[in-house]
């Protein structure tokens, strides 16, 4: 991916004008001190006169010093979904308890061991206003522009920080931010003076959209062999599917992203599941709370949010925005990574949507010499103590983790596992060390 102009403008112009809002004492008394980010508030992008949000939280309980403490930037899915989400929902220190009025400390959050920060991307989304409709992204490049810029921003306004081994994690839609933002981190690194590079050490995508073509091909099959579906309605969905990749091969885009639409539709309406997202759950995910809280005037105060803005889990205006791009493929970006750094694809085994049989599908259609290691290598059983935790595939910088008991946001369904997931995948001890702490699979 070619480093459009945006990048000789951010060299021009320096990341100074990157804040951080210290809130009140007023407004922080909404929070205990301890949940409370270390920072937070917007990180410009310099060419389109607007900015993105942010919320920064260092690493409570390090294994290394502050100057190679991992930092973990975590981006929600959507595409048009707040990181706030994950982070008072899923992975962060403290979660928004039911009465939206109050904060309970989270026992496996990511910040334990790594700095964690949390982007909402793209411009449009979250507290991440645009400045018009025609400034939200419509594409890959401009996403992962704009998070360079971001990035640049970031490390400006943390000193020390740029330094720091680097990774980029995230889920869903996110499987197209990663790979597209971390193969352009890989592209103009080489390009810069070594005080604005990245410090990129490897990514990590859970249940991620990234190569639809390949994925929107597989539900017919996961939902029938779940026993969801009978055969006849098996061939009905196989119809729906194939529409969608006729159209996607035609790279007639909206139209192939209505068909992928129309496909989790008619498989919901089929199976009655309360969500595709995990076909275990009597209900769907509840992420009403988060909402309710922060849009309070003293959570926006406290966090260094706009007070104008009002906070939406996931944005329309984004989703209609990028429309045109849900069926386009990163899969070149993934391959790219490989040849320059490591890769971790996790999945909770309960979802219907982008789960463990999507994934795999577009793994096998990989163009990366590792490949044939990789489909050869053991797939290991994972113990947490004596509780099945879920299965292990690694070769060489590719890791494949599906995860027992989880669906679609698989760090809130079990965040235990998801805690020492990602703990040992980046600092490369336990699951992924030496011996790997696991049994084979029979």
């Amino acid at each position: 991916m070619a480093p459009p102009l945006l990048l000789v403008s951010l060299l021009l112009v320096g990341f100074v004008s990157a804040r951080a809002i210290t809130p009140s004492a007023e407004a922080a008394a909404v929070f205990p001190k301890e949940a409370l980010p270390t920072n937070s508030g917007y990180l410009p992008i310099t060419t389109t006169n607007a900015s993105l949000f942010f919320a920064y939280y260092e690493a409570t309980h390090p294994l290394t010093p502050p100057a190679s403490t991992p930092l973990l930037l975590w981006l929600q899915g959507g595409p048009g979904c707040s990181g706030l989400a994950g982070n008072f929902f899923e992975l962060g220190p403290y979660f928004v308890n039911r009465d939206a009025l109050s904060l309970s400390p989270n026992p496996f959050s990511w910040n334990r061991r790594f700095g964690l920060l949390f982007i909402d991307n793209p411009l449009g989304t979250g507290f991440s206003a645009a400045p018009s409709p025609a400034a939200i992204p419509t594409n890959q490049s401009v996403v992962a522009a704009h998070l360079f810029a971001a990035l640049q921003s970031f490390f400006a306004l943390q000193p020390g920080s740029r330094s720091r081994p680097f990774f980029l994690t995230g889920e869903s839609y996110a499987g197209k931010y990663i790979p597209a933002a971390g193969s352009y981190i890989l592209a103009v690194n080489p390009t810069l003076p070594t005080r604005l590079r990245v410090n990129l050490h490897g990514v990590a995508i859970g249940n991620g959209l990234t190569h639809p073509v390949a994925q929107v091909a597989t539900h017919a099959d996961t939902a029938y062999f779940m026993g969801l579906i009978n055969a006849k309605q098996k061939r009905e969905l196989e119809a729906l599917q194939a529409r969608a990749v006729e159209l996607t091969n035609a790279a007639r885009w909206s139209e192939a992203a209505d068909a992928r639409g129309l496909v989790l539709s008619w498989l919901e309406n089929a199976t009655g599941l309360a969500t595709l997202f995990d076909a275990a759950k009597q209900r769907p995910y509840e992420t009403g709370p988060v909402g309710k809280f922060v849009n309070r005037a003293e959570v926006k105060a406290a966090l260094g949010a706009r007070g104008d803005v009002e906070w939406e889990e996931c944005s329309d205006a984004v989703g209609a925005a990028m429309h045109g791009d849900v069926m386009k493929s990163v899969k070149p970006e993934v391959e790219a990574l490989l040849r320059g750094t490591r890769v971790l694809l996790y999945q909770g085994i309960r979802d219907l949507r982008d789960g463990v049989v999507s994934t795999e599908a577009w793994m096998r259609e990989l163009e990366w010499d590792g490949l044939p290691a990789f489909l050869d290598a053991d797939r290991a059983v994972w113990r947490i103590g004596e509780e099945l935790a879920g299965y292990v595939q690694r070769s060489g910088p590719l890791s494949h983790v599906v995860v027992y008991g989880a669906g679609h946001l698989m760090p809130a369904d079990n965040g235990r596992a998801a805690q020492e997931m990602i703990e040992d995948w980046v600092l490369q001890a336990g699951l992924f060390g030496r011996h790997g702490g696991m049994k084979r699979a029979a």
